[in-house]
């Protein structure tokens, strides 16, 4: 990784080959953070690290399209500009990464979630990490792509690979620290976006289709048999990266066979492995001419598109399915087996065997109490003792178990001393202590006609009252205010209907009216982007909601019967969200990023005239309620 500051001019790549200058376009760069479900997609900003509470991560798109398939790729650079540092603490000992994440685990980018972008698995990551010193404004960074990873940049492309996707994780928690680089995109964009560099060598005249990835086969590692063990594996690995070098990525084609295969993909490795016959898939008759119908058209696209099918082998056998034999439920079933002995001889099962795993379903766990003496510890580790050597040690914690907690104590949601409302041309030096008042089920009629956002004025986020009529800014120093405003927002104005925000039949996010009376709901929005953001007028007249029919977030509103669909905002890159209507119904309130780059508070006519921002801050100011 080499650091440089703007205007140096980072050298050329010195290998022979065709090159590639890979950039991001507008819809395929963001950031996400933890505290919402959908990304910032186009912001100027890539932001990585933790913040007010927040995990914010960044994640861009190269597109694939231009590349020539099965080319190998023989050098590749990728290249990043810092942007802002003004939240970075050079002295939190923290680490950021850049990483190719597996492009199939994103269904749609600008549709990812902060959860799809973080939990999505990661192919490779660039090395070295970047430390706080190797960060700030105008600081490029590069990283030279190893051998390693460039076979699994050409792997990509042979594959057919749509995309290269890559993302930047920076500190998840502790101390906060935060930074950003550019995305080349936006009004506060230097230009100087991500850049995938690559050397390609010369490509086949005719693709090739897509390959039947050939699996490696690989040995399970064997769990350490005790702490000592695993203390010693960590010397040795440490040692091994001393000394010759960190361990090669497991490639994306590794298969580990299991004793007894539990799946098809491990039964055909095995015969691949071994020089057996291959093992296929029976194909069912069609049952009707409709389907044999619909098999050869899709079979025909396939051929179309990617390659004609490999043809099955002759001498190719179906697997073979049995069911496991059921584990003992508890140590005193396994004493009495181990025991009784098996008689009778085992009859060696065929290669292309199978074991039928049933679908698992959840464990429901309590948490392990404490021991409350001396005695019960003594037994509880002879039992472990008992178990250990009739059956084996514990079995590790299955990931569908779900552990029951206890409901812990309501907490009162203001603290105690300090009155729900500040006015912040009021605050006292020391707040007046008031005792906390109980959390009501309806909002008070204080509330009504003011509107409560979040902010992060203070240096985190909080919840903050505005009077549009003469300007003056509160804090509001519980949530439940601003819960109870919200839940107003959705609700037609005789409370019996909702407007809810659910997957169509193309898992694309739109509007539905849910009735709970018969638990129906009905599809209001058609739209070929998402839509979001709800909220029925006070008159129920419209449903205002956020859309990007038209390629990003706007503001439009529909009647309750699905008719009139009107846009109210119109921007070029820059988003509007959150619609809140006027207790009377006449403006919309929103915030937008238009002009400053920030979220901001905006407001319009309901004909979507005379927008215009409602508080001139130099904070983000986000997610208004109207309250009614």
């Amino acid at each position: 990784m080499a650091a440089a500051v703007r205007p140096q001019r980072i050298p050329t790549l010195s290998v022979e080959g065709r090159r590639v200058v890979l950039r991001p376009q507008p819809v395929d760069v963001g950031w996400w953070s933890s505290d919402e479900a959908r990304g910032r997609i186009g912001d100027s900003f890539l932001y990585a690290g933790y913040a007010d509470g927040r995990v914010l991560i960044s994640a861009f798109r190269f597109d694939l399209s231009e590349v020539p398939r099965a080319a190998f790729v023989r050098a590749a650079r990728l290249t990043l500009h810092g942007l802002r540092d003004n939240r970075l603490d050079r002295d939190v000992p923290a680490t950021w990464t850049v990483q190719f994440i597996d492009p199939d685990a994103i269904d749609r980018f600008v549709q990812a979630t902060f959860q799809e972008i973080f939990n999505a698995p990661a192919d490779i990551t660039l090395l070295p990490s970047l430390a706080p010193q190797d960060l700030g404004e105008g600081t490029v960074n590069t990283w030279e792509l190893g051998p390693s990873d460039r076979v699994y940049l050409s792997f990509a492309l042979a594959a057919g690979k749509e995309a290269y996707i890559l993302r930047i994780l920076g500190p998840t928690g502790g101390a906060e620290t935060l930074f950003a680089w550019d995305s080349g995109i936006g009004p506060l964009s230097q230009g100087d976006g991500p850049v995938l560099e690559l050397i390609l060598g010369e490509a086949p005249e005719t693709p090739p289709s897509s390959p039947t990835p050939t699996p490696i086969v690989a040995t399970a590692t064997p769990t350490p048999a005790n702490i000592l063990t695993r203390a010693a594996q960590a010397a040795t690995a440490t040692a091994v990266a001393l000394t010759t070098g960190t361990y090669t990525p497991v490639p994306p084609n590794v298969v580990t066979p299991t004793p007894i295969a539990e799946n098809v993909a491990t039964v055909q490795a095995i015969a691949a492995l071994q020089g057996l016959p291959p093992v296929v898939v029976h194909t069912p008759t069609p049952a009707n001419g409709a389907t044999a119908t619909a098999q050869a058209l899709y079979a025909t696209a396939v051929a179309l598109t990617t390659g004609t099918y490999t043809p099955v082998p002759t001498d190719a056998v179906t697997p073979f399915v049995i069911t496991p034999t059921p584990v003992p439920e508890n140590v005193l079933t396994a004493v009495a087996q181990r025991a009784q002995g098996d008689p009778l001889p085992k009859t060696p099962l065929p290669y292309n065997a199978v074991i039928a795993t049933p679908t698992p379903t959840p464990y429901v766990v309590t948490a392990t109490p404490t021991p409350e003496n001396r005695a019960t510890a003594q037994y509880l580790a002879a039992y472990a003792t008992a178990v250990a050597a009739t059956t084996g040690t514990f079995t590790p914690t299955p990931p569908n178990m779900v552990v029951v907690t206890p409901t812990p104590p309501p907490q009162p949601l203001a603290q105690a001393g300090v009155p729900l409302i500040q006015y912040l041309d009021e605050l006292p030096p020391t707040p007046t202590p008031t005792p906390v008042p109980p959390t009501p089920s309806v909002l008070p009629a204080y509330f009504v006609g003011k509107i409560l956002f979040l902010s992060d004025r203070e240096g985190r986020e909080g919840l903050f009252l505005l009077e549009p009529d003469t300007g003056r800014l509160a804090r509001v120093n519980a949530r439940w205010p601003y819960d109870l405003a919200r839940q107003r927002e959705t609700r037609s104005p005789d409370g019996r209907l909702s407007v809810v925000v659910r997957n169509d039949h193309r898992g694309i996010p739109e509007i539905y009216i849910y009735d709970p009376e018969y638990n129906a709901y009905r599809l209001l929005t058609k739209t070929t982007g998402m839509s979001y953001d709800p909220a029925w007028s006070p008159t129920g007249e419209w449903i205002a909601f956020v859309s990007q029919e038209t390629g990003n977030d706007e503001i439009f509103i529909i009647r309750p019967d699905g008719s009139e669909m009107r846009q109210l905002t119109r921007n070029s890159w820059e988003w509007d969200k959150h619609p809140s209507w006027s207790p009377d119904g006449r403006q919309i309130v929103f915030w937008s990023n238009r002009e400053t780059g920030r979220p901001q508070l905006w407001i319009m006519e309901v004909d979507g005239s005379n927008q215009r921002r409602l508080l001139d801050s130099p904070y983000q100011d986000r997610n208004p309620v109207w309250a009614k």
